[in-house]
């Protein structure tokens, strides 16, 4: 149930959020082309950090997730008894987005295509033609010339 002052909807963004930071962690101690991940053991880590109960969190974690996957955002890599594993792959959206922006602003971008279903497959490719344009081009003035482009469509700035 959400409060009359919406503090379930602030926990719920704090937890997607802190799941963002996970992941921008994962990424950055990556060796390979895929990190691969479940909700549960996401939960728990957030659960350390908040010392509250793992079990909502792995809730909305599991949401969060769903929606992701609906977005192409993530991969479901594996369906088990014990749920899905999830995954990004090196060089798509999501993980250089999480490479190059604080969870902060990877948030705001994904809470833009959510909210702006029409214009997702839009902002999509743009995303992918700033990851094409960002891996072809190796100049700094070229990354800066993503940088402001991508700060156009939200008001963010790399981390």
């Amino acid at each position: 149930m959400v409060s009359s002052n919406g503090s379930n909807i602030i926990d719920n963004r704090k937890i997607k959020l802190l799941t963002l930071q996970f992941l921008k962690e994962l990424i950055s101690n990556a060796k390979g082309q895929l990190v691969t991940f479940r909700p549960a053991k996401i939960a728990q880590e957030i659960a350390s950090r908040t010392r509250r109960s793992p079990r909502a969190e792995s809730v909305v974690i599991r949401n969060f997730f769903e929606e992701l996957v609906e977005y192409k955002l993530i991969h479901v890599v594996k369906k088990s008894a014990r749920g899905k594993v999830y995954g990004i792959y090196r060089n798509t959206v999501l993980w250089n987005l999480l490479e190059h922006y604080d969870a902060q602003s990877v948030l705001v971008i994904i809470e833009s295509i959510i909210k702006h279903e029409g214009l997702a497959p839009s902002i999509l490719s743009t995303l992918n033609n700033l990851q094409r344009q960002s891996l072809t081009e190796a100049g700094i003035n070229e990354r800066a010339e993503a940088d402001k482009i991508a700060s156009s469509y939200w008001d963010i700035s790399p981390a």
